[in-house]
């Protein structure tokens, strides 16, 4: 008897860690459908954003056409809701214009939109905690170089 219910258990606890198992890996698949399609969603917003913006049709969003557009507080409020400061609209359009030129096209402001939605994650701040590591070491290296080089301009020039 301790034997079969022994058996019956294991073949209900195996049935039960079966179906876990399907519900997980269904949970999984459908979070990553999600994500998926919550960023195709947020791509397409941001593209309507642009060409909405883009009032003279240019492919380009000028600065100008930017400020603008952001004039309005229903618009503000749209912005807001792509998990972007609006506050912040300048500093946001100066690092999507990568040459300086003015204008961002359609490409560089929605990828641009997309990565920098949301707060600062630990990983962007380490990023930029290395990359000014790195600047300062490569300063510190040049000025020790010049002064190598003045030096040796000055013993030249003692020397004449």
């Amino acid at each position: 008897v301790f034997f079969m219910v022994f058996g019956v258990l294991n073949v209900v606890i195996a049935t039960f860690v079966d179906s876990a198992s399907v519900i997980a890996k269904r949970d999984r698949e459908l979070v990553i459908h999600n994500e998926l399609q919550k960023n195709k969603q947020y791509h397409a917003d941001m593209k309507r954003f642009f060409d909405e913006a883009d009032t003279d049709k240019s492919g380009t969003l000028s600065w100008e056409e930017f400020e603008d557009y952001l004039q309005d507080q229903n618009v503000q409020a749209y912005f807001q809701s792509f998990q972007l400061d609006v506050t912040q609209a300048k500093t946001l359009f100066r690092l999507l214009d990568f040459d300086g030129s003015n204008n961002v096209k359609i490409d560089e402001f929605v990828e641009g939109c997309m990565r920098m939605r949301g707060q600062a994650r630990s990983i962007d701040v380490h990023m930029l905690l290395y990359e000014s590591e790195k600047m300062i070491l490569r300063q510190a290296e040049f000025m020790q170089h010049v002064e190598e080089e003045l030096f040796e301009m000055r013993s030249l020039k003692v020397a004449m």
